[in-house]
């Protein structure tokens, strides 16, 4: 087994993994996401055998469809997690992915149920009871705390409306999505008891830091390698979605491309200096799990020559350590409120796989792994500037005006370009000795007889 489903399916069963058969169905599958949601999270996988052979879904997009509405209007409270197609063995699996959840106890079709070992029960009476027990006891979070005076005159209008036309076309919600308005709010549990949240605050008030100073992004570029002279600062207010965007657009203007010169091609070949996704997947985890009960504390995106930290306030998962973040392939929210709205607008992708992607992406760039720091109360991500690429030296501007100027595989010699270009013949050769080096032109024959044969494309 090589592949990392494959590695996965071959551990068997456990209280964090399920497979399910093709003929199982829909209701066998949610009864055992609901154990896992009632539990410490897990993947099941439907289409597989229970010696975890791949047997694959016939139509999986159907499949999907149907089991993400069901998992969205059956189990209660709504459920934070993904579904979605996994490719294994030339087979169609559908995976869910459950990341550990904290508004326990969930139920399906009004009955809870638990993961016991490899295992799906009906809870019992104990059991439920514990559960229970244990919310009632349990504080609520920042992002579900009232906020007095706060209402939907507060709200960016055409946010919302943003947020709800994304959440159609993405497809997720699971049900007809409701106007944009208190109902669509209601449902995505940032209007509770008549009173919005915190959470609304973050993701939809129009000026989020006229409520919570902390809120917002701050980006910060140095001159240097270390902190010193400030060489630009900017804040970033606005709901957490848009000021998300516009901060993953300023750091890439801000921090450029690697430039070559490929052979045969007049154009250089620009490509990012840092992965697009490794930015915006940062940024994304800033947002979703940083700790808003820190007064006076904020995202910081600190630029330096050769990397970028993104730093926010918060700490790891108890018994996690900085170097578990590129490898566990689990999800824990400190904000599911939060983090939902992103989900279903397309900004997280499968829940727990988003950090390992990151360093594959960086990866591809030839960048230095990122790593993930622990400080006390903050957790930061440093990534690192791709090498500049190894490519071919840049043709004197007159050299590409006058090659593009002629047809390909147009005919010329070295006094041409000379009197074209207004140099002496000793320059002219030596442009096009760097010409040929690149691929740009091909010398034919020899001495007095030289000429050089156009092969350059626009």
């Amino acid at each position: 087994m090589s592949t990392k489903v494959a590695r996965l399916l071959g551990k068997g069963e456990s209280e964090v993994l399920e497979m399910k058969g093709a003929r199982s169905s829909i209701e066998s599958v949610a009864r055992s996401v609901c154990g896992m949601l009632n539990q410490q999270g897990g993947v099941v996988f439907w289409g597989v055998s229970e010696t975890g052979e791949a047997l694959g879904l016939s139509d999986a997009a159907k499949h999907v469809a149907q089991l993400n509405d069901a998992l969205m209007t059956r189990i209660f409270p709504r459920p934070l997690l993904s579904v979605a197609i996994e490719r294994e063995a030339g087979e169609d699996l559908v995976r869910v992915d459950i990341p550990a959840a904290s508004d326990k106890p969930y139920s399906f079709e009004r009955e809870i149920w638990v993961r016991v070992g490899s295992r799906t029960l009906r809870a019992s009476e104990s059991d439920a009871a514990g559960l229970v027990a244990a919310k009632s006891i349990r504080s609520e979070r920042w992002e579900r705390e009232q906020l007095p005076g706060f209402g939907l005159d507060a709200c960016d209008q055409r946010e919302l409306a943003d947020a709800r036309s994304e959440i159609v076309r993405v497809g997720r919600f699971g049900s007809e999505v409701p106007a944009a308005g208190e109902e669509l709010l209601r449902r995505l549990y940032l209007l509770r008891n008549g009173q919005f949240t915190n959470a609304c605050l973050v993701l939809f008030a129009e000026e989020p830091r006229a409520w919570a100073p902390n809120l917002g992004i701050r980006i910060v570029s140095f001159a240097g390698d270390r902190l010193g002279d400030i060489a630009n600062e900017a804040s970033i207010d606005g709901p957490a979605v848009r000021a998300l965007r516009e901060a993953v657009g300023r750091l890439q203007e801000r921090v450029g491309f690697s430039a070559r010169f490929q052979k045969r091609r007049l154009e250089r070949d620009d490509r990012p200096a840092y992965s697009p996704f490794a930015i915006r997947e940062a940024l994304v985890n800033a947002v979703v799990h940083r700790d808003y009960d820190q007064v006076g504390s904020g995202i910081v995106v600190e630029i330096f020559p050769t990397r970028i930290t993104i730093r926010n306030p918060g700490h790891l998962p108890a018994g996690w350590k900085a170097e578990d973040m590129s490898k566990r392939a689990e999800s824990r929210q400190t904000n599911p409120d939060i983090a939902r709205v992103f989900y279903l607008r397309q900004l997280m992708e499968r829940l727990g796989l988003g950090a390992q992607r990151l360093v594959e992406e960086c990866r591809k760039l030839e960048a230095p792994a990122p790593i993930w720091s622990i400080q006390p109360g903050s957790v930061s991500l440093t990534l690192f500037r791709a090498p500049e690429p190894q490519g071919l030296g840049e043709p004197p501007v007159r050299l590409a005006q006058f090659l593009a100027s002629l047809e390909q595989g147009s005919i010329f010699k070295a006094i041409d370009y000379a009197a074209s270009a207004r140099i002496s013949e000793r320059q002219s050769r030596r442009d096009l000795q760097l010409a040929e080096d690149i691929g740009l032109v091909v010398r034919i024959g020899k001495g007095p007889a030289t000429a050089y044969r156009n092969d350059s494309t626009g």
